[in-house]
């Protein structure tokens, strides 16, 4: 043995591999898999759950846009038909648009409402949408459920529609 050096000791100080100590020996043999084998599933989680919520964000903005469109169409339409009927068509057309897919149905109630606006007396159109949506159908995997995505939107009639 030369100055110092224990057995199976290599010329950098570190184990062979009959010895302890040194790159892949000691108790922490593994460890790096077991904390592998738990932390990537558990960001594989994390991951698909910002996914869910991304994708139930964007469907739930596309409903309340469908009642934007659905109550500025009715509050601005010159055919005579009811404010109900016009925004049944918008929202229903905004809806197929984006994509999305109401199951049974989707619902709107459309009513024309008065504003206190001061001296001018005003009238607007309310619409609120309720649209039942399929877990399933908003995400890649399988899951089962359903959630019920609402919008609502107010817009003024136009007075001088009718000019």
């Amino acid at each position: 043995m030369s100055a110092g050096r224990e057995a199976g000791e290599t010329v950098d100080g570190a184990r062979g591999a009959d010895g302890g100590a040194g790159a892949g020996g000691g108790a922490d043999r593994g460890s790096l898999a077991i904390e592998a084998a738990i932390l990537v599933p558990a960001i594989a989680l994390l991951f698909s759950l910002a996914i869910i919520i991304g994708r139930l964000e964007m469907v739930s903005s596309t409903v309340d846009e469908a009642a934007r469109v659905g109550a500025r169409t009715a509050s601005l339409d010159r055919s005579g038909q009811s404010p109900q009927t016009v925004a049944e068509q918008a929202v229903k057309q905004a809806l197929s648009e984006n994509g999305v897919t109401c199951r049974p149905a989707v619902t709107v109630n459309a009513a024309v409402v008065p504003l206190d606006a001061g001296p001018v007396p005003l009238n607007a159109v309310r619409v609120d949408v309720s649209c039942p949506v399929e877990v399933n159908d908003l995400f890649v995997v399988w899951v089962p459920g359903e959630v019920t995505l609402t919008g609502s939107f107010t817009s003024v009639i136009d007075r001088f529609r009718s000019q």
